[in-house]
C-alpha cells in the first residue's frame, strides 16, 4: 500500500525559500501495512533518550552515535564518519552564488552539518519507530535555526509531513518491527550522495541548500516478513548560520522517501 505524504512549502518558507510550491514525501509500505491515524501516531508518546557513547562493531561505513530509545526499546543509533565520501566537499557541486557568498571552508562545513543530520536523523532517528515528537524536539532543537523553529515543530506534528523518515505504518502493523538492540544497529547499509550545494535566501537569512540522494537498508521482523527493508530518498536541507553561535543550522527542507520490503 502506498502512503503519500506531502510537505508543504510553508515548511520551507518559514526560513529559507525554495522555488517549488510544495514537495512530496512518499513511503511505499509493504502490502499488509496501513498508515495509522494522527491520533495513533501523536498521542501514544514514547520515551526519547539522548544518545550516549557506546562502542560497537558496525557494518562498513557506519559509526555509532550512541544508544537511543525509539519507543520500542533501546537501539544503537548510527552516525557518519568525517572520512565518509559524503562528507568530502567537492567545489564542483556548489553554484557560483554559494561560492560568492561563502568560503570553501564554510561550504564544506555546511555540507557536513546536513549530511550528518541526514545520517543520524532523517535516516536513523528515534522517530523512525516512535511517536515522541516533543521528546525528539527537546533533544535536537539546538540544531534548528531559530527562524525555522516554529514552523518546523508544527510540521513535525503534522502526520501528512515527513521531514524525517517516520515509517508511520510500522506502528500499526502488529508484530512488525526493526531488529535492533543496545549493541545492534537497525541500519545495515547506507549511502548518501551529495548532488548540489545552492545559495538560497529569505526571511533576512542567507544560506545554502544541500541536496542529496540516499539509500539504506534495515533489518526487520514480523512473522513471515523477516528480512531487509530497503529505502531510497531524495533529501534536501537548507542551512543558515545562527548569529547566536555562528553555527550552521537547519532552516528548510524538501524530502521524498520511498520504502519497500526487500
Amino acid at each position: 500500500m502506498n502512503s503519500r505524504k506531502l510537505i508543504s512549502a510553508a515548511g520551507i518558507a518559514g526560513a529559507l525559500l525554495f522555488t517549488s510550491a510544495c514537495s512530496a514525501s512518499v513511503a511505499a509500505a509493504p502490502p499488509a501495512a496501513s498508515s495509522p491515524s494522527a491520533s495513533a501516531t501523536e498521542t501514544a508518546a514514547q520515551p526519547s533518550a539522548i544518545p550516549v557513547a557506546a562502542p560497537a562493531s558496525l557494518p562498513k561505513g557506519l559509526i555509532p552515535k550512541g544508544v537511543a530509545n525509539d519507543g520500542k526499546g533501546v537501539y544503537l543509533q548510527t552516525s557518519i564518519a568525517d572520512t565518509d565520501p559524503a562528507m568530502q566537499y567537492n567545489p564542483a557541486l556548489s553554484d557560483d552564488a554559494a561560492k560568492a557568498h561563502f568560503s570553501a571552508a564554510d561550504l564544506a562545513e555546511a555540507q557536513k552539518v546536513v549530511v550528518r543530520f541526514i545520517a543520524e536523523e532523517a535516516i536513523d532517528s528515534t522517530l523512525n519507530d516512535g511517536t515522541d515528537v516533543d521528546g525528539w524536539w527537546a533533544a535536537h532543537v539546538d540544531q534548528i535555526h531559530p527562524v525555522n523553529q516554529p514552523i518546523m515543530l508544527k510540521d513535525m506534528h503534522d502526520p501528512a509531513k515527513d521531514i524525517l523518515d517516520r515509517e508511520r505504518w510500522i506502528t500499526a502493523r502488529s508484530g512488525y518491527s526493526y531488529l535492533h538492540g543496545e549493541t545492534t544497529s537497525r541500519i545495515k547499509s547506507r549511502t548518501i550522495t551529495p548532488k548540489t550545494i545552492e545559495y538560497v535566501e529569505g526571511n533576512n537569512l542567507q544560506g545554502v541548500t544541500v541536496s542529496t540522494t540516499a539509500s539504506w537498508s534495515m533489518e526487520v521482523t514480523g512473522g513471515s516478513n523477516t528480512g531487509r527493508q530497503m529505502s531510497t530518498a531524495e533529501i534536501s536541507f537548507s542551512v543558515a548560520k545562527d548569529p547566536a553561535d555562528g553555527k550552521w543550522k537547519i532552516a528548510g527542507y524538501d524530502t521524498n522517501y520511498h520504502t519497500a520490503e526487500g
